[in-house]
């Protein structure tokens, strides 16, 4: 048996091959089995990556390979569920790419069944694990910002060729490794499941639930705008945590090429306050007794590499998972849900408990 760690890369488009292929192939402890039923994108990314030829499904990889551990899975939003209960259902620990799933029941199904199997499912988030963000946490985990009262999240980004259906317009920019995402991976709503809320609002709400553990949201109000695609490009939502807080999440993806974006979370607590951004890498706290910390700028490389480095080391070193289905998966699928049900009755709360009727 091999002394690497076998691990499933289950989706060869885009995002497999920008970052976890490459971030798999750097990694001496990793060993990677593609997996991807069109052969054509499964034997261009093999190539590219000088990995040997993989596989149409997972039965016919794992019966190559016997000894995987895990799965990453990067495949369109639709699909998640599917491919993520299939990984869960072989006994393999699970890297899942936001969002998680597209409802709330299915997120259920997931977490109860890894929980059941004493599997691990990590969510591919990223920016938190930047140096100033990671300390950041360090200070909420200390009790210094005392009970969360108000959270903010902003979020804005590069995503409007995209939503309509032209991802090769953005070629100059993001500089596809292999190839650009399909025309309607993100623009069709029956693939994606959505536009903004499900590309990029997940990270920053997910960023939120990271930031304010123990929270949970109870009712959302939403409001979404399309602007010329089929799915949302500007949103805002108002919500209502289980503790009584409440919080504002906004976020628009029509910014122009050569903008730095933003990823935001401001949360106040009992005691004080706490800013992070992604994108430069920045903390920002001030406490109601007169204690200043601020870190960063950074403006980091994106870390895209990380999720599936951390993915080894919860499997076989017993690291903690930081991101694990059960909260930022889970309750995030739940707050977008939400929004999206409120959007289409023009902004009528929808409670988290009525996604499981």
């Amino acid at each position: 048996m091999s002394e690497k760690t076998k691990i499933a890369v289950i989706g060869t488009g885009w995002w497999a091959t920008t970052a976890h292929i490459p971030a798999l192939k750097e990694n001496p402890r990793a060993e990677i089995v593609l997996i991807d039923k069109n052969p054509a994108a499964l034997k261009a990314a093999a190539e590219k990556y000088d990995v040997k030829a993989g596989f149409t499904s997972l039965d016919e990889a794992l019966h190559t390979h016997p000894d995987l551990k895990g799965a990453i899975v990067a495949v369109p939003h639709a699909a998640h569920y599917t491919v993520g209960k299939d990984v869960l259902d072989h006994g393999l620990h699970l890297l899942m790419e936001k969002p998680m799933v597209l409802h709330a029941k299915e997120a259920k199904t997931l977490v109860d069944l890894a929980a059941a199997k004493h599997l691990q499912i990590l969510m591919g988030y990223t920016f938190p694990y930047l140096e100033p963000l990671e300390i950041a946490k360090k200070r909420v985990d200390d009790g210094l910002l005392g009970d969360i009262e108000y959270i903010t999240c902003s979020m804005t980004s590069l995503t409007i060729e995209f939503y309509r259906g032209k991802p090769e317009n953005y070629n100059p920019v993001m500089q596809y490794a292999v190839t650009a995402p399909g025309s309607s991976t993100y623009s069709d709503p029956a693939v994606a499941g959505g536009g903004q809320a499900q590309l990029q609002i997940t990270h920053s709400v997910a960023m939120m639930f990271y930031y304010a553990p123990g929270l949970r949201a109870e009712k959302v109000s939403a409001f979404m705008n399309k602007l010329d695609t089929q799915v949302d490009v500007v949103d805002a939502f108002a919500v209502k945590m289980n503790n009584g807080a409440v919080a504002t999440v906004g976020s628009s993806g029509n910014v122009g090429p050569g903008d730095p974006s933003l990823i935001e979370v401001h949360v106040h607590g009992s005691k004080g306050r706490l800013l992070v951004e992604g994108y430069s890498g920045k903390m920002w706290m001030r406490l109601h007794d007169g204690t200043v910390e601020q870190l960063g700028p950074i403006n980091p490389t994106y870390p895209g590499h990380v999720p599936s480095q951390k993915f080894i080391e919860i499997i076989e070193d017993g690291a903690k998972n930081y991101f694990p289905g059960d909260s930022n998966g889970l309750y995030t699928v739940e707050l977008i849900e939400a929004a999206y049900r409120s959007a289409a009755q023009d902004g009528v709360p929808v409670t988290i408990a009525s996604l499981y009727d």
